[in-house]
């Protein structure tokens, strides 16, 4: 729901290109739409990644998925492999 939320922003952006009447704003609106559409699929990804992992949308439970393992400094997440990527997309 958030991030459906969230993208209603670009109509806003299009229809303001749209309603200056000439076609360089209505271009420059496209591409800063085609942007914001871009960075909310970006984040997407990641938010859809760790809550798989996680298996929960609680962010409780995602909270206590990152706990140290066995006792180690580590991240719960740290040793997934497949999350490595993720976090290059998000930073």
């Amino acid at each position: 729901y958030v991030l459906a939320a969230s993208s209603l922003g670009v109509y806003g952006i299009i229809l303001a290109g749209w309603a200056s009447n000439s076609k360089y704003p209505f271009f420059s609106a496209i591409r800063a739409a085609a942007q914001m559409v871009l960075y909310e699929v970006a984040i997407g990804f990641v938010l859809i990644s760790i809550v798989m992992w996680a298996g929960s949308f609680n962010l409780t439970t995602i909270v206590e998925a990152q706990k140290s393992v066995m006792g180690t400094p580590i991240n719960g997440f740290f040793l997934n492999p497949l999350l490595f990527p993720m976090a290059v997309v998000f930073f």
